[in-house]
């Protein structure tokens, strides 16, 4: 293949994404992987996602590159976020610090209760599914060994990141999504994206019902009782159907994307964990820059590849 050419290694959605990317810059590639990625079918995005927001300026970058790109995707709803918090919570302290812009800083509304925005649901698989038949004249849709294939090749994937690099701490997290639907109030649908107890709660305007995304053990089983916790927000019983659990990894140093060249010719795009939908708009577009340049000078030292092979 050329050098402007690439092999992309997996068919998730970090390399769906990926690959609309390069199939809307015209860069020469072929996919490969065997379509049986395990995407969630609602993702959530907002600014305080998750247990890993630092206040650092490139994840205020990140949210406002994915901002600006939730907000022309039709697969994307805009919602406003309520979350509930213990005292004494990082969201208190959020509030208040100019590190936070004012537009996206958290807005106490209660005791104990914050508001902010944006937040977004994102309807994942059917992304990837969209990616497979916009870009399916480059997918080859097998397991492959990259070693055995010439030229550049871009490692979009998930779990066998272990494997391309196995001295980088990680932090396997699981994650779950069930269906629920209120019996009694068929017309109940939440407001707001809300969060209670680490269970988010959201809806998607192409969608019936709501879908409740939680915190998991190991084996795909809820560490909270999601019923209960729905019922509380909606005001109503809910009955739930499981849709989906599986498995994200990210390093667990700072939990955040491991992206660049790892040697002439392997390029990483991984380690998004639980927050893909997130870094996906902002990750892309600097990887694009930084293949083009063959160098990884325009990728931020905090999200290199290389940037825990010293540990």
């Amino acid at each position: 293949m050329s050098p402007k050419s690439y092999h992309l290694i997996g068919d998730g959605l970090a390399a769906s994404f990926l690959a609309m990317i390069f199939q809307g810059s015209k860069t020469k590639f072929l996919q490969y992987g065997d379509n049986q990625a395990n995407t969630p079918p609602l993702g959530f995005v907002h600014l305080f996602q998750g247990r890993t927001f630092h206040r650092d300026p490139i994840e205020i970058t990140a949210f406002s590159n994915c901002t600006a790109y939730w907000r022309n995707e039709e697969l994307a709803t805009e919602w406003l976020v309520r979350r509930s918090v213990k005292p004494g919570d990082r969201l208190s302290k959020s509030s208040q610090t100019k590190t936070v812009p004012e537009l996206f800083r958290p807005r106490q509304i209660y005791e104990q209760v914050f508001e902010y925005g944006p937040g977004f649901t994102i309807q994942a698989n059917e992304l990837v599914q969209r990616a497979r038949v916009l870009c399916s004249e480059h997918i080859i849709t097998q397991r492959v060994n990259s070693s055995n294939l010439s030229g550049i090749k871009v490692h979009a994937i998930g779990l066998d990141v272990k494997e391309l690099l196995p001295k980088t701490p990680w932090d396997i997290n699981p994650g779950r999504t069930v269906k629920a639907h209120c019996p009694d109030s068929p017309q109940t649908k939440p407001k707001y994206i809300s969060l209670l107890h680490g269970c988010h709660l959201g809806s998607s305007l192409n969608q019936p019902g709501f879908t409740i995304g939680g915190r998991v053990n190991s084996k795909g089983e809820a560490k909270n009782d999601e019923a209960e916790l729905a019922s509380q927000i909606l005001g109503h019983k809910v009955t739930l159907k499981s849709e989906w659990w599986g498995q994200r990894i990210a390093n667990a140093v700072d939990r955040w994307p491991l992206l660049g060249w790892i040697d002439r010719e392997n390029f990483l795009f991984a380690g998004f964990g639980g927050r893909a939908l997130f870094w996906l708009p902002y990750c892309s577009q600097i990887a694009i820059q930084a293949l083009k340049s063959e160098n990884n000078d325009p990728i931020p030292p905090k999200l290199r590849a290389d940037r825990f092979t010293k540990l």
